[in-house]
């Protein structure tokens, strides 16, 4: 009922036609599609301690209302920390952290959870063991527990959550979890090899490692690796728990992987979050900057992106959170790729179609395009208020409808006719950031 009254309130994903999963990866490596060949652009929210901190009837309450904004994928993890307790009074172990305990209950709790996913047309994907970069996970806390159990109880259990879940055909995997492997290389890789053995291979399995390292970076020719993360937050912001250096702008990483040789689809498995922040390390982000970074990574190649919140580990207020504006417009960021061909599209590395004003490298303010593979559609991103020259005589055809996107609102707010083939400076005059579209008519 919930769901229904959700649908009449927020009708976006409600009518949205349910993917066919297991997702599968397309002829080119570049995105994912459903079983009918229908692609499917990876929009996620952060809904890490899920299985924790809700019930199962909150947990499906949360995910409706996150569908009905827009959302088709969610990233959890089984537990973020191995004493955590759920709502039902469940630790993910029996004994003291033994990964040859698993507590039956707490992962049937999990697979509750999934189950009611995949019943909405929901993918989940899943972290277990969550390394952590802060003393707050499964490798660097002092205890170390990944290390205690070693590589036979890692492997162990493993092959355990592969054949606990196997079933599940709207399931993918995350390995590590904000870190690099480090001195938890050798149990880590057991606990990987152990679930590729037993997990059907339509659960891909991507690695979540330190920014600004990608799971290629660190994974690109494992055989279980399946997908890859990208992981930055801005350049402005010293990386202070691996090098100190500053990060990269989520486009440079968005390129650097899209240019390797060994293709893969990536998403952004993570970035900055949206809110206030609990904790004054943790810097958060305004709606503008989260929208950015969502279209910085469509038109740098990417398969989707994940949007992050105060909600990653469900305070009191969590129902607030979800409305949080930068939420909703990510269900703008998908109305507007559903409107084109968006995996057709291709960086446009060289400026051939925008030839200038495209902003500066390394810069908040540069101008990310995309065009399609027949050269009939191009898309810019302009994250600050400028202009761009557009050449028209790259792109095929004689005559462009020419449209302005607000991804704030949601809506086309400046449309003109180009009929020459000549190269002209567009741009919108108000506002925060805007999408160009471009399309020969």
């Amino acid at each position: 009922m919930k769901h229904i009254i959700l649908c009449l309130l927020i009708p976006f994903a409600c009518l949205a036609q349910r993917p066919a999963f297991p997702l599968k990866i397309s002829e080119n490596k570049r995105y994912f599609t459903d079983q009918a060949g229908k692609p499917f652009l990876y929009t996620a929210d952060t809904g890490w301690q899920i299985f924790m901190q809700l019930t199962t009837e909150e947990a499906v309450e949360y995910m409706a209302f996150r569908q009905a904004q827009g959302f088709n994928t969610i990233q959890v993890q089984v537990v973020m920390a191995p004493e955590q307790v759920s709502r039902y009074g469940q630790k993910p172990f029996l004994g003291d952290v033994d990964f040859s305990k698993p507590n039956e209950a707490y992962h049937d709790h999990v697979a509750r959870v999934i189950a009611k996913a995949d019943s909405m047309g929901l993918l989940i994907v899943m972290s277990q063991p969550w390394l952590g970069c802060c003393k707050e996970g499964f490798g660097n806390t002092p205890e170390k527990p990944i290390q205690k159990n070693g590589p036979a109880k890692n492997r162990s259990y493993g092959r355990y959550l592969g054949r606990k879940f196997a079933k599940f055909k709207n399931l993918l995997w995350i390995a590590g979890g904000d870190n690099d492997p480090k001195t938890d290389r050798e149990s880590l890789f057991a606990f990987i090899e152990g679930l590729y053995e037993t997990a059907p291979k339509h659960q891909l399995i991507t690695y979540h490692a330190s920014p600004p390292h990608s799971s290629t970076d660190l994974f690109q020719y494992a055989p279980w690796l399946g997908f890859s993360f990208i992981y930055t937050y801005w350049r402005e912001k010293p990386n202070d728990w691996v090098t100190g250096d500053l990060l990269p702008h989520v486009y440079e990483a968005a390129l650097r992987e899209w240019s390797k040789s060994d293709v893969m689809p990536f998403v952004l498995g993570e970035a900055q979050y949206e809110g206030s922040g609990a904790k004054k390390d943790n810097d958060m982000g305004v709606p503008q900057i989260v929208r950015r970074q969502a279209y910085w990574t469509m038109l740098c190649g990417g398969a989707g992106h994940a949007y992050g919140s105060d909600i990653w580990y469900f305070p009191p207020d969590w129902r607030d959170i979800m409305r949080y504006p930068g939420a909703y417009q990510m269900g703008h960021v998908v109305r507007f790729f559903e409107q084109i061909p968006w995996w057709t599209l291709a960086p446009d590395v060289r400026h051939q179609g925008v030839v200038s004003g495209y902003g500066d490298w390394a810069k908040p303010n540069y101008v990310t395009t995309a065009v399609s593979d027949d050269k009939r559609l191009l898309v810019s991103y302009l994250p600050q208020i400028g202009s761009v020259s557009v050449d028209f005589n790259y792109l095929t055809g004689s005559r462009f409808r020419v449209r302005w996107y607000n991804p704030q609102t949601g809506k086309f707010e400046k449309e003109s006719t180009v009929d020459k083939k000549t190269t002209q400076r567009l741009g919108p005059v108000t506002g925060e950031d805007w999408v160009l579209l471009v399309e020969a008519i």
